[in-house]
C-alpha cells in the first residue's frame, strides 16, 4: 500500500478535536532537530492535551507564530512563556506561549513498541542530554564530522 503524505494544516482540526476530547494523536517524526532520540522514518510520538503548566524538559508539539509545527524540548519555564531547544540544536527559541502548544509527548513509538516518557531510562537520557546543552554545538558538529568520515571511508 502506498503511503500518502498529508499536510499537517489539513489534519490540524481533527488533531485538535481529538486532543480536546482527551484522546491521543500519533505523529510521525520529520526532520533532524530531535536527534539522537527521535529519528525520521523510524519513530513516532503519542501526544495528549497538556494539563496545566508544562515543566522543564517536557516535550511539547507547538506551532510557531510563522505557522511552522515544531517538536522541541522545554529548557526553561518562565511566568508566561517557555524557551525551547531541539536535542540536536543549541540555539534557544524563546517566547513560546501556552496558546501555541498543541500537545505534549507521552510516549515514543519505536519499531512498534511504546516507551513512556515517564520511564527511568528516558528520564536519564533527558537529564544527561540536557546537561550537555552548553557543549552541544561542539558535540553535534563532532558527530557530523564523524558521519562524513564514515561516508568517505565507505567509498
Amino acid at each position: 500500500m502506498e503511503k500518502k503524505k498529508v499536510r499537517l494544516e489539513t489534519l490540524l482540526p481533527a488533531m485538535e478535536e481529538t486532543l480536546a476530547s482527551g484522546g491521543t494523536v500519533k505523529l510521525p517524526i520529520t526532520g533532524t532537530s530531535m536527534l539522537p532520540l527521535l529519528v525520521q522514518g523510524r519513530d513516532f510520538v503519542l501526544l495528549k492535551k497538556p494539563e496545566g503548566k508544562l515543566q522543564k524538559l517536557d516535550l511539547p508539539f507547538y506551532r510557531r507564530k510563522d505557522g511552522a509545527f515544531v517538536l522541541h524540548r522545554i529548557v526553561k519555564v518562565e511566568e508566561n512563556t517557555y524557551t525551547m531547544c531541539g536535542d540536536n540544536q543549541w540555539v534557544l527559541e524563546k517566547g513560546i506561549e501556552d496558546g501555541q502548544i498543541l500537545g505534549i509527548v507521552t510516549h515514543i513509538v519505536r519499531n512498534g513498541k511504546e516507551f513512556p516518557v515517564t520511564s527511568k531510562k528516558y528520564r536519564r537520557y533527558v537529564r544527561i542530554w540536557h546537561s550537555l546543552l552548553p557543549i552541544r554545538k561542539f558535540l553535534v558538529k563532532l558527530r557530523g564530522v564523524k558521519n562524513r568520515l564514515k561516508r568517505v571511508g565507505a567509498k
